[in-house]
């Protein structure tokens, strides 16, 4: 009876508190910074990495790019306890735009993302002809160019080398102090930490530590003064080398402190038989190039990815044409473009079988694929990623103008249906995984093609593979082991 007049509240206290910290680098270079992180409460994955950058150029023709603007800065993130990395996302601008960024359609990143990237492109649907935006590639009504008036930056006119070309928002000035800091949440620079946060109090006899890489200018700042490819730059509009700086470089962290019980409750799984697991996603990337090749002509590339014993989940191609023709067809994008072959098909094949029945050739099909990977539909216009001959043909982009075939990643997504992490992508064996790739260039379409798409390519590989960090307590104190 008395259990039924019971109408006490048992339970767990809710009461928690955030903790934020502006911690400053224990140590760093010109483009390195390393911070060392308190072993309290949980990491939240809205900590954010702040940075300002300075113009070292000596003049007022900076912006970070309109595409992506600041996350291009980010080279290489790495999260670490200890000795063991959890974390270590190289070539991150490349990957955490594609994982963070362009799943968000235009309105989100230019009206929300824009606060802590500085980001700000536009397109423009053209109602007559304009060789100014499209450049040589006589097209006209219907056409999607870059909105040079509300765009970050105004290009120029594109049939003559960029030139007139300004910045419209946000110049980075010489003096840091006259700048707008950016903000990348270490939610977008991790993959442990998208969506979840991390226990950093079980890592309490380990020092626990986030590494900063930065890049360099051409990377992903435009200069207005380079027009015509500038310093045989290619691009037009890309800035040189050393023609920024990095200061005020900070990290504020977020601590969740959560309620004694709770936190008790993981503590007391590291003293359980096997300790606590926690599963993450990693990111692995891997380098490859592609030769230069006869235009028209068959050119097929096998490249052996070694993955032995991981657990792969997706795999993103990535790709860049390298040749310097002189032609400033990459305004828009600079470095942080996927370029995409008007003719090229792909397959891979793991542990002696084809994922696909036949190669994967229709870019819708390629398209499909993508997405599967991502989760959700990349947010551009059509002819960024589509520059097969119908969209070139068709004039729905340009080449010239910067939006034909500028960002077409590549994908396959191995993902078994499971829930979670760690079971729910594809165990490779000793056999490497083979991606085969095929490609013909340019077909003779008039001036739809003015760059050439058969010369040599720079290709990344980037992996999201399962990881897990085994906690276990121990008389002689706390025992970590990451491993894949």
């Amino acid at each position: 009876m008395t259990t039924l007049t019971d109408y006490s509240i048992n339970d767990a206290p809710m009461l928690m508190d955030i903790r934020s910290d502006t911690l400053e680098p224990i140590s760093n270079t010109s483009r390195k910074f390393v911070f060392r992180l308190d072993q309290a409460g949980y990491l939240d994955q809205n900590s954010v990495l702040l940075f300002k950058l300075a113009n070292s150029a000596n003049n007022n023709n900076l912006r970070v790019n309109g595409f992506n603007g600041g996350l291009g800065a980010i080279k290489r993130a790495i999260f670490q306890v200890g000795d063991f990395v959890i974390n270590d996302v190289s070539g991150a601008d490349e990957i955490m735009t594609l994982l963070n960024f362009v799943g968000k359609n235009e309105q989100v990143r230019n009206n929300y993302d824009c606060w802590y990237y500085q980001n700000q492109l536009h397109y423009k649907v053209l109602e007559g002809a304009d060789t100014s935006s499209a450049g040589a590639d006589n097209c006209g009504t219907g056409s999607i160019v870059c909105d040079k008036v509300s765009s970050g930056v105004n290009i120029g006119d594109v049939a003559n080398g960029n030139a007139g070309a300004s910045v419209n928002s946000c110049r980075i000035q010489q003096s840091s102090a006259n700048n707008i800091q950016m903000g990348i949440p270490l939610g977008v620079l991790f993959p442990c930490l998208k969506g979840r946060t991390l226990p950093l109090f079980l890592f309490q006899d380990y020092r626990i530590l986030i590494t900063i890489e930065f890049h360099d200018a051409p990377q992903y700042i435009n200069d207005i003064a380079e027009v015509n490819g500038g310093a045989g730059n290619n691009d037009g509009l890309r800035a040189n080398a050393n023609a920024i700086t990095y200061s005020d470089v900070k990290l504020q962290v977020d601590y969740i402190i959560m309620p004694a019980e709770v936190q008790n409750k993981d503590r007391a799984m590291t003293n359980a038989q096997g300790g606590l697991n926690l599963t993450f996603f990693d990111s692995v990337k891997i380098e490859k190039q592609i030769p230069a090749h006869a235009n028209g002509v068959l050119q097929e590339v096998e490249h052996r990815i070694g993955a032995d014993n991981k657990e792969v989940h997706k795999i993103y191609m990535t790709k860049r044409l390298t040749a310097d023709d002189g032609t400033p067809t990459n305004a828009i994008f600079l470095q942080q473009r996927i370029d995409g072959i008007n003719q090229e098909e792909y397959n891979v094949n793991i542990a002696g079988v084809d994922v696909f029945p036949e190669y994967k050739w229709a870019p819708s099909s390629q398209y499909d694929e993508t997405s599967n990977c991502l989760g959700t539909d990349i947010q551009v216009p059509r002819p960024v990623y589509y520059n097969d001959d119908n969209t070139a043909f068709n004039g729905l982009g340009t080449q010239t103008g910067g939006t034909l075939g500028k960002y077409k990643p590549l994908c396959l997504d191995l993902q078994n249906g499971n829930d979670g992490v760690l079971g729910a992508g594809r165990t490779m064996g000793a056999y490497p995984i083979i991606f085969k790739y095929r490609r013909k260039g340019s077909r003779a379409v008039a001036t739809y093609f003015s760059r050439p798409l058969n010369t040599a390519l720079e290709v990344n590989y980037h992996l999201l593979v399962s990881k897990t960090a085994n906690i276990r307590s121990t008389p002689q104190g706390t025992n970590v082991m990451v491993s894949y």
